[in-house]
């Protein structure tokens, strides 16, 4: 039998306490005999939402208390005897069944082949109309309480004032700090009133007394964006994605028709037939007069 060198015996010696030693140092906490590890620590941060990983990971000493809570908050359940509580039953077992359910799901629909850019492009051209930018108009206005006080500052801009300086004067509005520049907006963005008005208008073109719920405007016209399609290459990985998703769909419906094929599935018509004629559940919170009269 051959004799380990005593040089390569302490080295494999050594090794093994420093593992040893490792792997009793990855133990955070201990709660009731069950221990929290710094790898249970870093995969519950890795199961958090990519934007709070980061911030988490800063504060690991908050996570493992969070999971010494959790530790205790359970054994105090079982001690209550929730697990064999009949509602506490059902609840899990709903959770188990949304789980695999969620898990065949996630199965089948990653069965997608690769998109390729053929046929993105060819996706691309027949639903165009879904990467269409909208016209789009940039104003600025200036808002009053009174129509009087419109009317003085029309005049005062028929009389050539300056459009931005007579908004910092008298606007009420919070973009008056700005000569009440609204920005860039689509029709929808606005009250119908202010967005006809806005629209109405060529650039440069000064509206007359526009009246809404806020009060009375004035409006300038300064810019317009005439609708726009978005370039192929700028929505490729848009296109890609719904492409994906309707194929997942498809593949999907296929699969469940197969299994609907599959199965031994009976329905009784009339009932169905009957939740279909139902009147729809009065949403003021009162009774049919059919219930009501029972």
């Amino acid at each position: 039998m051959k004799r380990i060198p005593v040089f390569v015996a302490v080295v494999m010696i050594l090794a093994a306490l420093g593992c040893s030693r490792k792997a009793k140092d990855s133990i955070i906490a201990s709660v009731n005999g069950r221990q929290i590890t710094l790898k249970m620590v870093d995969e519950k941060i890795e199961k958090l939402p990519q934007y709070y990983q980061s911030f988490a990971a800063q504060h690991k000493k908050e996570i493992v208390d969070e999971m010494i809570v959790e530790e205790l908050l359970y054994d105090e359940a079982k001690r209550r005897k929730f697990p064999q509580d009949p509602d506490t039953r059902e609840l899990i077992n709903d959770a188990i069944k949304k789980i695999l359910i969620s898990r065949v799901i996630e199965d089948e629909t990653r069965k997608t082949d690769p998109v390729s850019d053929d046929d993105a492009g060819a996706y691309y051209e027949q639903n165009k109309e879904k990467y269409m930018i909208p016209e789009m108009v940039r104003a600025s206005h200036i808002l009053t309480s009174t129509e009087e006080d419109a009317e003085a500052v029309k005049t005062e801009l028929e009389n050539g004032a300056d459009f931005s300086v007579v908004a910092k004067t008298y606007s009420k509005d919070l973009t008056k700090d700005r000569g009440g520049d609204l920005g860039y907006f689509k029709k929808g963005q606005m009250i119908p009133e202010f967005e006809n008005a806005a629209f109405s208008l060529n650039v440069g073109e000064t509206s007359g007394i526009v009246k809404t719920r806020f009060g009375y405007h004035i409006i300038r016209l300064t810019d317009r964006k005439p609708a726009a399609f978005r370039s192929f290459e700028e929505v490729k990985d848009d296109v890609t994605t719904s492409i994906i998703r309707d194929k997942q769909r498809q593949s999907f419906a296929a699969f469940t028709k197969t299994l609907k094929d599959k199965a031994r599935i009976s329905l009784n018509q009339d009932m169905l037939k009957s939740i279909e004629s139902q009147a729809p559940l009065d949403t003021t919170g009162d009774l049919p007069e059919a219930a009501a009269g029972q």
